[in-house]
This record gives structure tokens, sequence and C-alpha cells, in this order.
């Protein structure tokens, strides 16, 4: 029975739901990674000759924990989002829930953050985390389909005045100087792992080493099926993810197909339902479709039921042996908005995903985008250099033809005027016969002369813009700085905080998993700390056991889930890196 208002209640606590994320952080064994990854980065550190010595590598596992969680947990509280935030933190939920004597100030925040930037953990965490994630959700098989995985990339925009890597920002139509998050989804929809990228890369370029960093974390090979959106389609990655026996499934691009006759179809139309909602919404067929010369690939006419006239085409190298329905196929992508990007939507909302961490860590490199443009140009210069070689050649060529043709007419024109030997007496009908063969002559001659003064034309004249265009790209070539540099941001900083963030947003989901019932299976993470994990309460500290006391629900259906939640909560006997449990319920009025 829940306790009834008290001074045993403890010390009243403001957003104590929050426990309830905490206890799913330590269920997940996020805590335990993470820990693990900085006492392995701070024993290497400390065999690094002359190395400067680092605050962090003198901390005992108890002050690393509490400054991890402290910076893990801070936009748990009065929407907290940078270190500097806690300057102007009074309350102390967020110390209680990191079991620390008070709150760090956002100094010794910001020093631990540049100690980690320096560690470089960023790549072990994002392993580690990925491990943790995958045991939780994916080992135990209850996910169906869960050899298909998401791969997508989210822009995070940097305002900056300084030459940087520029890319197109799909959610402002715009090209900004920003970072690319490469995401690796889940079926269940769980973010599992995140490589960020300059701006200037794509995601086809980088979709299979995603991919492959994934299945390294993990240790097996665990990917079948890769789902992207159009930037991740072009040939070359079709071809790489064949030799390693691993489907992929895209849309084509608005300009690769105009009808269902640029498709071989190899069935008829069938229906496909919302796997919730079991309504209709769209109608496929398999078919073929000739994706690049020697590159046949499996397809799908796809139309959706709201927009009947507007045809979508899917392909995808999952064979009809190794998946006989399309539909099933199609399903996989049309997945793909609640798996990935609902989620991206989720992180900006609840973790605040968006906000750039280290941007004054740049480093001075080569202007990619001088080396493309010089890199370009000077291949067109070679292509323009050779078509004009290649021209001038025929010209001399035509000309030396010309000229061996003219020799031979007027050899021929001479024999025809050679008066008769004397020995052949003149007849009218020879010397008729003699001109007009002579006619012929000069009529086809001229025929020649003129069709080579034709094509001689042409030629000087693409000669002449051959020249033209050789002198345009050699001075744009000249007005490029080879040795131009821009500035490009070091993401080690925003990758470890990214990690966090995800680790923070996975653990709502695993609260909403494990410890409430099936009614919010669907709910998002901010709906949930609307709901219950910005619950007020109070908190009990006992030498054994950390006591949480909600303060009751108004809705009773809540009040109600809210309780069962605690108990499931409880069930799982959950203790802190202190060795304290912690013990979750909710009062019946105060």
């Amino acid at each position: 029975m829940a306790p009834s208002a008290g001074p045993a209640l403890g010390q009243p606590m403001s957003d104590a739901g929050t426990w309830w994320l905490k206890g799913a952080w330590l269920d997940l064994g996020l805590g335990t990674a993470l820990l693990t990854v900085i006492e392995t980065a701070c024993q290497r550190y400390r065999t690094q000759a002359n190395a400067p010595l680092l605050r962090i590598v003198t901390h005992s596992p108890e002050v690393l924990v509490r400054k991890n969680e402290t910076f893990a947990f801070l936009p748990l509280f009065e929407n907290m989002t940078r270190p500097r935030h806690l300057d102007s933190y009074t309350d102390d939920g967020l110390s209680w829930l990191t079991e620390a004597t008070q709150v760090y100030r956002a100094v010794t925040i910001e020093g631990y953050l540049s100690d980690l930037t320096r560690l470089g953990i960023a790549a072990p965490l994002g392993h580690a985390f990925a491990r943790c994630y995958w045991r939780a959700w994916y080992h135990p098989g209850d996910i169906t389909d869960a050899h298909v995985f998401y791969v997508d990339m989210h822009d995070k925009v940097i305002w900056t005045n300084q030459p940087s890597p520029v890319g197109f920002v799909s959610a402002l139509h715009e090209v900004h100087p920003c970072l690319k998050q490469t995401f690796v989804h889940g079926r269940g929809g769980h973010a599992l792992f995140c490589l960020t990228y300059a701006a200037d890369v794509h995601l086809n370029e980088v979709v299979v080493a995603v991919a492959q960093q994934l299945e390294q974390a993990i240790g097996r090979p665990v990917v079948q099926v890769i789902v992207t959106d159009r930037e991740g389609l072009s040939a070359e990655v079709i071809r790489t993810l064949a030799l390693k026996n691993k489907g992929f499934v895209t849309l084509l691009k608005a300009n690769q197909y105009a009808s269902e006759a640029d498709f071989v179809r190899r069935g008829r139309f069938r229906q496909i339902k919302d796997p919730r909602t079991r309504q209709t919404t769209h109608r496929v067929a398999d078919a073929d479709f000739q994706l690049a010369p020697g590159l046949m690939v499996r397809a799908a006419l796809l139309y959706d039921l709201d927009h009947p006239e507007h045809l979508i085409g899917l392909i995808t190298t999952v064979s009809r042996e190794q998946e006989p329905d399309i539909r099933r196929v199609v399903g996989w992508y049309l997945a793909r908005w609640n798996a990935q990007e609902n989620s991206f939507r989720s992180l900006i909302a609840f973790v605040r995903l968006d906000t750039n961490f280290g941007l004054r860590a740049k480093q001075n490199v080569p202007d990619r985008r001088v080396a493309k443009q010089i890199t370009d140009l000077t291949n067109h210069l070679r292509a323009v250099t050779h078509k004009l070689d290649t021209k001038i050649a025929q010209l001399a060529e035509q000309a030396h033809h010309l000229e061996k043709r003219t020799a031979g007419y007027e050899q021929h024109v001479a024999q025809l005027v050679r008066p008769s030997r004397q020995s052949e007496r003149p007849s009218t009908q020879r010397a008729a016969q003699r001109q007009q063969q002579l006619q012929a002559l000069r009529q086809r001659h001229h025929q020649h002369l003129l069709k080579q003064v034709t094509r001689q034309a042409k030629l000087e004249r693409e000669i002449e813009a051959h020249r033209q265009e050789q002198t345009r790209v050699t001075q744009e070539l000249t007005q490029l700085n080879p040795q131009a540099t821009f500035f490009e941001v070091d993401p080690e900083k925003d990758q470890i905080v990214a990690h966090l963030r995800i680790a923070l947003h996975n653990s709502a989901l695993w609260a909403r998993d494990h410890y409430l019932s099936s009614t919010y299976r669907h709910a998002t993470p901010l709906t949930l700390w609307r709901t219950f994990f910005n619950q007020d309460g109070f908190y009990c500290e006992m030498p054994d056991r950390i006591v949480i006391t909600l303060k009751p629900f108004s809705d009773t259906q809540v009040q109600r889930e809210a309780v069962a939640a605690c108990e499931r909560f409880n069930g799982r006997r959950i203790t802190t890196h202190s060795g304290k449990r912690i013990e979750m319920c909710v009062a019946d009025c105060i």
C-alpha cells in the first residue's frame, strides 16, 4: 500500500519521476558501460609519454559516475541543455538523482567534458552503448524483422561566418555549414548507433561503413537488410552490399523514371494495409528496373491511395527467393517513417539533439570544395584538350586527303584532255565520250569539294569552340588557390554528447517498454515526460535504499498506471552504483 502523507516521505523533490529514467539507464547497463569506457581511456592515457595531466585521470569511480550522470541527466531539469545552465539551477533534484552532495557547477562539468574529449572516448562509447541496446531489445529475438535496419542522416546546422564545408539541410531546404549525423535505427525504432561527418559527406558514401561499424560494435554480422531514403542510392552501394550478401531497399529518384513503361512488371497489383489501423493504404506490383548498364534490380510499382496518380518507384536487392512477397519489402520501407523519422523528431524534442557542442574546436584543413573544383576543372580541361587535339588532327588529315584527291583529279583530267595518238583516227563519238567523262569527273570532284569544305568549316568551328572553352577553363583554374583552406569542426565532443543524449532517449523507451503497460506502447518520450516522468514527489535516502514517493496523479487512470509501473520497476530490483536499491511508489493522497 502506498504511504500516506507525513514526514517519513522525505524531502520534496521536483520531477521525482525522473528516477524511472535513472532506473532504466542502470537497467540498460549504460552507466556501467560509460564508466568502463572512461576507465579504459584513462589507463591508456596514463601510458602516453609527456601527456599533460588531466584531472579526470585522478577521479575515483564514484566521482566519475556522479559527473557522468550529472551531464547525462541535466536535460531533465528546467530545460537545461548545456553545462553553463547549471549555474542558474538552484534545486536539489539533480544532485539527489546523481547521489551527489550538491549540484556540480558549470566550470566543473565543462572541464570534465573537455577531458572526455581529450581522451577520445566517442568511438568506443558508441560501440559500448550499441552493445547495450542490442542486448536489451534485439538479442532476445522479440522484435519482428530484426534483421532490417534503417540508415539516414540528421543535419545539425552550424551558424558561422568562417569558410566551412556546407551541405543541404533538408529541414531548411537550404545549403548551410552543418554536421551530418548518420544514424542506424533498428526495426523497433531505437537509435542504435551514430557517427558524425562533415557537411559535404553524402549518405551513399558512408551507408556501408556505418552499418559495418554497428556490426563491429555488436561483434557479429547482424545487418541483413539496409533501408535508406533516396540519398543512399548509388550503383556502387548496391554492388558493395551485394558482395557482402546484404539486402538494400530505397526509392528511385524522380528523374530516373517517368512511368510504368520504364519497368518490367512481374505480377499483378496487390493491396498493402497499415499494420496498426488495418486500413488499405497502398497498392503495389512486383517489377524489374534497369538501374545502370548491366545492373537490373528488383523493383516495386507503388501507389499511395491518397495520391493514386503518382507512381513511386522502389528498388531492392532482396531477391524473390529470399522474399517472394514484394509487399513485405515495401512494408519495411513504409515503416521507415515510424522507425527513424519519428525517432529524429523525438530526439530533438526530448533531448535537444540539435544542440551543438565543441564548435570552437576547429581544424584548418585543405578546402575540399576548391580541391574538387580543381579536380573537376582539370579533368574537364584534359577532356577539352583531347577533343581539340583530335579535331586538329582530323583537320590536318582532311587537308592531306583533299590534297591527294585533288592531285588524282588533275591527273585524271589531264588524261582525258590529252590529244589522241597519231595512229588513232579522230572520232566524233570518242570525243563526245571523253567530254561526257570529263564533265562527270568535274561534277563528282565539285560535290566532293563541297562536302570537304562543309566538313572543314564544321571542324574549324568546333576547334574554335574548344579553344575558347580551353581558355575559359584555364582562366578559372588560375583563379583557384590550390592551397586554400577552410575550418572544419572536430566532431569528437559533439559525438560524445550525441551518444549520451541518445542514451537518455533510449532510457525513456526502455522505461516505456518495461515499466509501463501496453497502453503506452507507442507514446513518445516527451509524452511520457509530461504524463509520468516530470511528476513531483519526495526523496528519502536510507542506508541501503533510496525511496521515491510520487505525488498522486490527478487522472485516476494515470494514477493506476503509475502504481503498476512502480510495482514493475521495484520488481527489477535496480541498484545504483553506490549499491543502494531504488524503490518507487505513488502516494494515495498528500
